[in-house]
């Protein structure tokens, strides 16, 4: 089967030969909304710890950078 937009779908959400398209697309659009929905508010946090914290985090990656580099030496 061809890819087709939400909208095409969503317009035949009650023809029995798409349905099943449909509530799959919306399926994916809902776990998408969840999964950029968590990352914005976890990362909100991690945000507000590092500046209520005032932790250092330039010093943080580049201690990591350099632990790479002596690995690869």
């Amino acid at each position: 089967m061809a890819y087709h937009t939400y909208e095409f779908l969503k317009r035949r959400r009650n023809d029995p030969k798409w349905r099943g398209a449909y509530i799959s697309a919306r399926n994916k659009r809902i776990i998408s909304f969840l999964l950029v929905g968590n990352l914005f508010l976890w990362g909100a946090v991690f945000w507000r710890y590092i500046e209520r914290n005032n932790i250092d985090v330039m010093g943080y990656i580049n201690e990591f950078i350099q632990k790479i580099m002596d690995r690869l030496n």
